[in-house]
């Protein structure tokens, strides 16, 4: 498994992860002048490929290979550091939420038990992705905790389709930009690494397209949740091309350092 440094905020101890950038410390949450209320810190970085790496593919519609996130957001929001528009009783439960991790005690969730990381929080794990086509299908090999997104093209979900941690995934191209509707996603994780509440109406629309001569993918994601959301809202993200990486291989049972002990996150 790929070595992270055992902070509040996952930060990448190899030098062939992303380059980050020195940030001030973080604010608290909506500016709030409550010290129990800080967020973690989030980094936005580059994670360009080495130099003499080989070239990525200039078609559009190959998004074959290794991709890698640049930098880590601990909160999903429209901006950095911008919570997202959660319905006020859904604010205060994100309150409760930040308040037990900077007492120490942070609420269990999914990733902490080794379950999956849920959509769209599995989109902003620092861990490289595989991306795989095949006839009618493209497979998303996420290295953290072997995480599996399987996109169906063009395959609305059946009607009795179960809900699940990562949802059914329907896609289609809309010319070269590929977008990825995703519904049936339970309840059992969180929006983001702070805690923001979401339910099982959650959608979340991501349009991927290929930038810089194939050499990133831009990511605009959409989350639509009409029981904890205010309104709809979309946020930016940029994945880049790595095929100097191989990803590893990432078992959360063997070493779970974050194993939570009565409902609580311990981190060992």
């Amino acid at each position: 498994m790929r070595e992270f440094a055992a902070a509040a905020v996952v930060v990448l101890a190899s030098c062939a992860g992303p380059a980050w950038a020195a940030q001030q410390p973080p604010p608290n949450l909506n500016g709030s002048t409550d010290p129990t209320l800080q967020l973690t810190a989030s980094r936005v970085a580059e994670n360009w490929a080495p130099e003499g790496s080989a070239p990525p593919n200039p078609d559009p519609h190959d998004l074959n290979g290794v991709w890698w996130l640049g930098g880590y957001q601990y909160m999903l929001g429209p901006e950095l550091y911008v919570m997202p528009p959660l319905k006020p009783q859904y604010v205060k439960l994100l309150e409760e939420r930040i308040r037990k991790k900077n007492a120490g005690r942070p609420e269990t969730d999914a990733a902490t038990q080794c379950f999956p990381h849920g959509m769209p929080r599995i989109m902003e794990s620092p861990y490289p992705i595989e991306i795989v086509q095949t006839d009618g299908q493209i497979t998303f090999l996420h290295e953290v905790a072997h995480n599996l997104r399987r996109i169906y093209m063009n395959r609305p979900p059946p009607a009795d389709w179960p809900l699940s941690f990562l949802g059914y995934s329907n896609g289609r191209w809309e010319g070269d930009t590929l977008v990825v509707e995703t519904t049936r996603i339970n309840d059992r994780s969180f929006i983001d690494d702070e805690g923001s509440a979401k339910s099982t109406s959650l959608k979340t629309t991501e349009r991927f397209r290929k930038v810089d001569g194939g050499r990133r993918i831009e990511m605009t994601m959409t989350i639509d949740d009409p029981v904890t959301l205010e309104h709809p809202y979309s946020y930016k993200r940029y994945y880049y091309w790595r095929p100097d990486v191989r990803p590893m291989e990432y078992v959360c049972e063997e070493n779970n350092r974050n194993a939570p002990v009565d409902g609580v996150t311990v981190a060992k």
